[in-house]
């Protein structure tokens, strides 16, 4: 039976961290206010499709990482 009410200890970006239970990533990234389009996430080290988002809920114990992808850099990284 999953647990439903109260709290659960998860690891975000490696910090611990407290989530209702039965949150969900879509609600973890809601709450964080990161937009879904802009990250991947990956639940003990297992990589998330976005479209699962809404169903996978955070569990006890979970480790979970936000990963954003970074543009750009300085012209002189584009010199050869």
């Amino acid at each position: 039976m999953t647990e439903t009410t109260g709290t659960i200890q998860i690891q975000l970006n490696g910090k611990p961290n407290r989530v209702e239970a039965g949150t969900t990533v879509s609600a973890l990234l809601q709450k964080w206010k990161v937009r879904p389009e802009l990250v991947t996430v990956e639940i003990n080290e297992e990589i998330l499709q976005k479209l699962d988002y809404d169903g996978t809920v955070i569990r006890d114990g979970d480790r979970v990482e936000f990963v954003f992808y970074m543009g750009g850099g300085s012209p002189s990284d584009k010199e050869a």
